[in-house]
């Protein structure tokens, strides 16, 4: 088996992920990960060419990690998915040669029942979830997300997540707590791994150590009120993650019903994307034809330039042509020998 990370971005995976690497596990070649970022300083953790993969299939069924495709029930079944799930397998295996690895990327919580299929179903999972307020600002702060729009995407990325997990052994743990108190939280996952034999009895200190409190960055500023006080349904989606915390054997769980205004936001988003995006191909349609016009000029005056500059050279080559022949004809030639 082997083990996933998953969770909405900004919640904390890539610190689980270290983790688990500083407890011995495969997290991957080091020239395979996602390299650390103003966003991230500490890296990622995250298969570049696992990522890459999940936003390719994202972007087949018209979404993105930004805005999750509008996915129907057994998508993962039909002969379109077919070759992502062969892709995907072929990526993990290039990827990784143990059974005990740690694959770690937010994307796959929109996309469990096909990965599901690739690794055969053998796989636990930990899942971080972190307060949606603050993963609301930290998007607004990074990508430049409306508030609102950030918690309707940490909505839809943790009820995804949670259908996609029926069945699995998994372990919740919240990002906050992770940072408080990681010497309980880490050795409580571990105790989790080990019974599914996913890890040997090891000491735990040295993944809580990769635990810093300076990684909880970028909590909301109490003065935003959609921040300050969340809709509804994002409440009550936070307090039932809340319920879940710790170890599962089996997973079985049913999200609260999401608000009416979570999927037209996103679908909002989804719309103004597209047409955005349709904008900046068209941009770059007609820069790519001012260039080409452009090259086509440049070699149209360099033509000229060579017809002048033979001109020039024609021109005075007949000057020096004609002026000896007058120099001769006024007897000032040059004398013969």
């Amino acid at each position: 088996m082997g083990i996933l990370v998953l969770g909405m971005h900004r919640s904390g995976t890539s610190a689980l992920a270290s983790v688990l690497d500083a407890l011995g596990l495969d997290v991957g070649s080091r020239d395979g990960l996602m390299r650390g970022d103003v966003g991230n300083p500490d890296g990622y953790f995250e298969v570049e060419s696992v990522a890459a993969l999940d936003e390719r299939i994202l972007a087949a069924y018209g979404g993105r990690w930004d805005i999750p495709p509008l996915l129907a029930p057994g998508w993962a079944n039909e002969v379109d998915a077919r070759r992502f799930v062969t892709e995907a397998r072929t990526t993990f295996d290039a990827t990784f040669a143990g059974s005990h690895f740690v694959l770690k990327d937010p994307r796959m919580s929109l996309l469990m029942p096909l990965w599901r299929q690739a690794l055969l179903d053998r796989a636990a999972v930990v899942v971080v979830v972190r307060d949606p307020a603050e993963v609301a600002w930290s998007l607004a702060l990074r990508d430049g997300m409306a508030p609102l729009t950030g918690l309707a995407l940490w909505a839809a990325y943790n009820r995804t997540l949670l259908a996609g997990l029926d069945g699995l052994p998994v372990h919740v743990c919240h990002y906050r707590e992770l940072v408080e108190h990681p010497r309980e939280v880490v050795a409580d996952i571990a105790r989790s791994l080990s019974a599914w034999g996913e890890l040997d009895d090891v000491d735990t200190d040295a993944g809580a150590q990769r635990i810093r409190a300076d990684l909880r960055r970028d909590t909301h500023p109490g003065a935003d009120p959609i921040l300050s006080e969340p809709p509804p349904s994002i409440s009550e989606l936070a307090a039932f993650l809340g319920t879940l915390n710790g170890r599962h054997d089996e997973f079985h769980a049913t999200a609260p019903a999401p608000g009416w205004w979570e999927e037209p936001l996103v679908n909002e988003r989804r719309v103004f994307v597209q047409h955005y995006e349709a904008a900046l191909d068209e941009r770059d349609a007609q820069i790519a034809a001012l260039l080409v016009d452009n090259a086509a000029l440049r070699a149209q005056g360099e033509e000229l330039r060579h017809e002048v500059t033979a001109a020039i050279d024609a021109v005075r080559e007949l000057e020096a042509t004609r002026a000896i022949r007058l120099a001769r004809a006024f007897g000032r030639g040059p004398a013969k020998a």
